[in-house]
């Protein structure tokens, strides 16, 4: 992280006020009053914060749909350019997992979440507290409107004229440009009606549909989507090279879940 950053986000790195408990999670913020200041759409939410703070690093992959809702939930109400938010999941061991989001807005009127963590990348563990350093895992993501996107994911991160069609669909769903959201579908047809698709391309394709669906909260096609998916994963669940697009689906389904 540079130190421009780093200078920006010491003044809200000090205060925490336990408001809210659960077996596992502890929730902390210092207001009470629920701001509703993130408008961002739920799809881009649990998607990101789901696969970024749980399952990246192994940092608490045996969370359950209640627990990440509890939180993604809180954010939603309490956080603000004014108000962060510390939660703690108690872990085995002596150390617990810490997460502060906060929202840092720039000078030129750019907005970000930011998810800072206790995560040492380099030393492989939790540390006794949130650090902001070089080997803390930190996530930043932009916010505009509806739209929320990871850093790489923007625009000006990726060469468009040279991504596959369904690495094109997943650009155009996870940019922040509101504009090429109305290109997916049909760059997904594009890709689905080739006749010499092999299994892992046409796996992907469907798996980007699939979120596709879900970003646009046409339940019945989700469930037919879901449906499909399943089937294609068992006729060849004896490949071995669909690991990773298992890991994924899997992923997408809990989101799924999040959502409801």
């Amino acid at each position: 992280m540079n130190r421009k950053l780093i200078t920006l986000l010491l003044s809200i790195f000090f205060t925490t006020v336990v408001f809210s408990q659960s077996e596992k999670i502890r929730i902390k913020t210092d207001h009470l009053t629920e701001l509703n200041y993130l408008k961002m759409d739920d799809f881009y939410l649990t998607h990101y914060l789901y696969i970024d703070l749980f399952l990246r690093e192994n940092l608490f992959p045996e969370a359950t749909s209640k627990d990440v809702s509890s939180i993604l939930t809180a954010l939603k109400k309490y956080v603000s350019v004014e108000n962060k938010l510390d939660i703690e999941i108690e872990k085995p061991g002596n150390r617990n997992y810490l997460i502060r989001f906060a929202i840092l807005k720039k000078d030129d009127g750019t907005e970000l979440l930011i998810a800072f963590t206790n995560w040492s990348v380099k030393k492989k563990e939790f540390e006794k507290e949130i650090k902001i350093e070089n080997d803390s895992y930190t996530r930043w993501y932009f916010l505009n409107g509806s739209k929320m996107t990871y850093r790489k994911d923007m625009s000006d991160q990726n060469d468009y004229s040279s991504l596959t069609k369904s690495d094109l669909a997943n650009a155009y769903l996870f940019d922040e440009l509101t504009e090429n959201d109305s290109e997916i579908k049909n760059t997904l047809e594009e890709v689905l009606n080739q006749s010499d698709l092999n299994v892992s391309e046409k796996i992907e394709a469907n798996l980007i549909l699939l979120k596709y669906h879900i970003f646009q909260k046409e339940k019945e096609n989700v469930i037919m989507q879901t449906a499909y998916l399943n089937d294609l994963f068992e006729k060849n669940r004896s490949k071995s090279d669909l690991r990773g697009l298992q890991m994924a689906y899997d992923a997408t389904k809990f989101q799924i879940e999040l959502m409801k």
